[in-house]
Formats: structure tokens, sequence, C-alpha cells
């Protein structure tokens, strides 16, 4: 018992004598004391040739320089195991996650209803909402709430490899009709595809047929689709649907376009082994920087989707802000999390940019002169741009963008059912 007191009272001195040395600050030995916050965060950028991942890991390297006792542990997987991952964490806790990655409108809808998302609004200074661009957040509220804020937005682009075109004697195409010719021209060839379509992967085939049913009946009321305020019923969408499947006859995807991915259809293109590639403006920075890149980037040019004969407005686009990093209600360090979440959002918001793989919903300044020239071309068509429509499976409800993405597969098969699409989707869409 003496020695037990004794133990005690020397430790009782020494604190005593450390609290009245510190002077306020806290010294060398009291900051590596400081316990370690650990931030779960997921996303979907598996890559490493995906200029995204790299301008995530970069980011989270100076974080943590900033923040020493924070340490990021970073989850990935690919976009439709980490869709489902995402749905299966939210059913219940989602223990393991603190901040992740995802999309607003009503993607994210669903979570903030069950009560899964926190409000950053606490978080948010009036500093940090000076360097927003105006209406970038609109996404991201609900409720008079802000729950995210912008990192990036997309304009779909389709990308055209001149040698190629010249090759077959074929035009950029301006319209559907072109689009045809040019390849009916490119078949020709033999041992090209027209289009790298990534069919595999649900969500690149419907960029195209959603891209086509924005031509077809405008963007206008397939945004009151997508919202609800009217039902899916125009004609249009049946003949977008005639128009992916007379592709796909045209062989315009190649042999079996189900066969490869995101992924494998980005290389295709690369190594200039498609003419086109029909996906969104990240992909322009790749074209640049990846090393199994053959092709010469200066002889890429990036167009908007071609127009429908006498249908739909040129100033209509497939794209806008919806892509962000949110906060696990759940999470144990929400101050840390929500201070992560802004700061990750504004970083790959703003590198994006610089980087020629997005454009930041944040006031960057980047000169002209150093972005990447199809970047510049793709700005250039955004800025035409009036009527964004946000992708499909960001703006339905998860079931209905489910049936989408799955029934789109479906119209790049032999004798593709159409009527069985547009049902698909009527009961899906229609039937809330």
């Amino acid at each position: 018992m003496k020695k037990r007191i004794a133990a005690f009272l020397a430790l009782f001195g020494m604190a005593c004598l450390a609290a009245c040395g510190g002077g306020g600050e806290m010294g060398k030995g009291e900051i590596e004391d400081t316990p370690k916050v650990t931030l779960h965060v997921w996303h979907q950028w598996t890559n490493d040739t995906n200029e995204l991942k790299k301008l995530y890991d970069k980011a989270i390297e100076q974080y943590m320089k900033e923040h020493q006792n924070i340490v990021i542990q970073t989850y990935t997987l690919d976009t439709e195991a980490y869709k489902t991952k995402i749905s299966a964490e939210f059913a219940g806790a989602a223990d393991e996650i603190d901040v992740f990655y995802y999309w607003g409108a009503a993607t994210a809808k669903k979570l903030v209803q069950a009560d899964k998302l926190l409000p950053l609004d606490d978080y948010i200074t009036e500093e940090i909402r000076g360097r927003l661009l105006p209406e970038s957040a609109a996404a991201f509220q609900y409720g008079g709430k802000t729950y995210s804020l912008p990192s990036f937005s997309w304009y779909l682009t389709l990308f055209c490899n001149k040698d190629i075109f010249e090759e077959a004697g074929a035009a950029i195409p301006t319209t559907y009709t072109e689009l045809l010719d040019a390849v009916r021209q490119i078949n020709d060839l033999g041992a090209v595809t027209p289009i790298a379509a990534g069919a595999k992967d649900g969500w690149n085939l419907a960029l195209i047929y959603q891209a086509l049913a924005m031509r077809e009946v405008g963007a206008k009321e397939v945004n009151r689709m997508l919202s609800g305020e009217v039902l899916f019923e125009d004609k249009g969408y049946t003949q977008a649907a005639e128009k992916m499947a007379e592709l796909y006859n045209l062989n315009a995807f190649g042999g079996n376009p189900l066969e490869a991915g995101n992924d494998e259809a980005n290389r295709i293109f690369v190594k200039g082994e498609a003419a086109m590639r029909i996906t969104g403006s990240w992909f322009a920075n790749q074209i640049y920087t990846d090393d199994a890149a053959t092709i010469n980037p200066d002889h890429v040019v990036a167009c908007s989707f071609p127009m429908i004969e006498g249908k739909g407005n040129a100033s209509d686009y497939c794209g806008g802000f919806v892509e962000s990093f949110w906060v696990n209600k759940n999470t144990e360090y929400e101050k840390e999390a929500a201070e992560f979440a802004i700061y990750i959002n504004e970083a790959i918001g703003n590198a994006a940019y610089e980087s020629g793989s997005g454009f930041s919903g944040w006031k960057t300044r980047q000169e002209k002169n150093e972005l990447n020239p199809l970047f510049v071309q793709i700005e250039k068509l955004l800025l035409d741009g009036r009527t964004g429509v946000l992708a499909w499976d960001t703006s339905l409800d998860s079931h209905a963008a489910a049936v989408h993405n799955d029934q789109v597969q479906f119209l790049c098969t032999p004798d593709a059912d159409i009527d069985a699409f547009i049902d698909a989707h009527k009961k899906a869409i229609n039937l809330k």
C-alpha cells in the first residue's frame, strides 16, 4: 500500500509540473500523444490508370500531412459492386464507413429519407460557401439542408480518332444519320470497332441510350420524367431504343459488346482499336496519360452527341454536378468526417479541373494554356450547353435505376424486344 501511495504522489507531482509549465501551447510530446482518429473512406476508383484515383491519392497524402492526428483508410470496389456494397452497408449501420463517394439527386435521397446521412450545414462556413460556384450544390440539398458539396461535373462526350475516320473516308458525325454512315465506313476497314461501348457495365451502355433519348424527347421533358412530373410514355423513348438496337445490328459496338466493360472500352480506344468512345468528359485526361495509349492525343476530337434530324435542341446535353463525398450519420467522428468530406470534395473538384478530368464546382483559377486541348474543347461545348440531364441511375430511385441499366443491355442482343424494354421501364418508373 505504501508503494502504491508513493507511486500515485509521484505521478501527481509530474502532472502538476506539466500543467504549470505548458504556457498554453502543446509541446511535441503532447502532439505525439494525441489519439489518432481513423476515418474509413470508400470510393469506386479501383484502376491505377484512373486519373480521379490518382488525384484522390494525392489529396489524401496532403491531408494527412496537414492533419497528423488523422489516418485515412481507403476502400475501393468497381462501380457496380460498389453500388451493391454501399446499399448493403446502409441497410444496417454501415459501421465500417465514415465518408463515402456517392451520387446526389435521387440516388442519395433514399439515404437522406432513411436518416443515414449527416447534414454538413454546421461545418459549412460563409467562407466555404463563397468558394462554391452558384447552384453547384443543388443536387446535394434536401429539405433545406445541405448533405454534401460538389466535387466536379461531367459532360457526355463523343471522342473520335481522326486518323481512323480519315482512313475510312468518314466524316466526324454531327447527326445520327452521319453516325450510321461512319459506322458502316469504319466497319469496312475490318479490324477496327466503330464505338467502344463498355456494355458489360450497364451504365456505360445506358449513357448512350440516355443521349439518344435526350435527342428524341428533349432534355426538359426527360428531366420532368426523371423527377416524376410526367410518366415514361413519350414515344421518343421507344425511338431511342430502336436506334440503340439499330446500332447494335450494324455492328457499331463490335461483335459481342457485352464482353467488355468500362476499363476495357477505354483501353480499346486509347490503343487505336476503336474509332469512337461515348463517355464522360473525365476520360479526356486518360487519353494523354494512360501508359497503354498508342494513339496521338492531338488526333482525337471531342464532340457533342449527334443530333437527330428535326428534333431536340443543340444546347441540350447529358451531364452536371452529382458526384460527391458524403458522411455517414453513424460515424464516431462527426467533426473530423465532416471537415474531411468538405476538404476532399473541393480538392477533387479543383484537381479534376486542373488535370482536365472534370469541371470543378469550386471557383478554381487555372490558366487555360495549362489544360489539355481535349478538355478545352469539351469546356467550350459545355459553355454552349443550356439544359443538362444527369445520368438516369443517379436520378431514378434505386430499383428503377437498376432496371434501366439492366434493360439497356438487352438492346445489344439479337432480336431485341423493344416492347419488353419499354414495358419494363413503365413498370419500374411509372408505378411508384
